[in-house]
């Protein structure tokens, strides 16, 4: 092989690769676009008024659930941090009847195989309506301020 054809194929295999590249970014690009640029990842749960109690409200079919505690709202994942189950609300917190972890009040765990607390999500009051962003997940409560008052006879 001479100069000029080791040059040649050089100066294409590097073209090629240059090309490969270029045609990976842009596929990964459009492959992952709809999960960066659509609203899926911020759900509506439900219209401020209907959380004008304090307490636990479930979404199943979001795997979240919002609580109430005083003036602040908080959106809390379902999902068990042990294999995934969706938890159960009961009256000292959260269930998993998958492998009978069981969850405090605020997500802590109280007896395992569960290692660590439920996650907790962002949330927004959007106009009266309340969002939560389902894509992101934190370790402690994200809290947003209410300044509806609580009911007398509901309190």
């Amino acid at each position: 092989m001479d100069r000029r054809e080791f040059l040649f194929k050089g100066v294409f295999s590097s073209g090629l690769a240059i090309l490969g590249m270029a045609l990976a970014w842009i596929f990964s690009d459009l492959w992952t676009a709809a999960s960066r640029f659509s609203s899926a990842r911020w759900v509506p749960l439900s219209p401020l008024d209907q959380m004008s109690f304090e307490g636990v409200v479930p979404f199943p079919e979001h795997k979240v659930a919002l609580l109430r505690k005083g003036q602040k709202l908080g959106a809390i994942s379902l999902e068990c941090t042990h294999l995934g189950c969706l938890v159960n609300v009961v009256d000292r917190g959260f269930f998993c009847p998958c492998h009978g972890s069981d969850f405090g009040p605020l997500g802590q765990v109280y007896s395992g195989p569960a290692s660590s607390a439920l996650a907790w999500h962002e949330l927004v009051d959007q106009e009266g309506r309340i969002w939560v962003r389902l894509g992101k997940k934190f370790p402690s409560p994200q809290w947003v301020e209410v300044r509806k008052e609580i009911p007398k006879e509901r309190a």
